[in-house]
């Protein structure tokens, strides 16, 4: 996997999860701007309601398995598994924040 093929699947698989999420809560990933006379503070368009920023900081994996030559993004796991075969595997750290509206 070259770095923009990394970008593009990176960056669709964040943005589908805060789609998939926002559909549960619509505090989540509200539009935002500027807090009036202090830039450092966020606040939704359609109010008041202030907005805060969880990040995440997250190792994924890039893995070509031997078994079919695919490539796979996936989040990095510490957990073992039964099952053995050969395959290369490169870890690597994405960092995001996501906006959340709370009122």
């Amino acid at each position: 996997m070259d770095l923009q093929e990394f970008v593009a699947t990176t960056l669709t698989q964040i943005s589908l999860g805060v789609t998939s999420a926002k559909t549960h809560d619509d505090r989540i990933a509200p539009k935002i701007g500027g807090g009036g006379d202090n830039p450092n503070v966020l606040r939704t368009f359609h109010g008041a309601d202030s907005v805060f920023l969880v990040e995440f900081d997250v190792a994924v994996t890039i893995e070509k398995a031997s078994a079919d030559g695919s490539t796979v993004l996936s989040v990095a796991s510490a957990k073992g598994a039964a099952k053995r075969s050969t395959e290369n595997s490169l870890v690597s750290r994405v960092k995001f924040n996501v906006p959340i509206g709370y009122w």
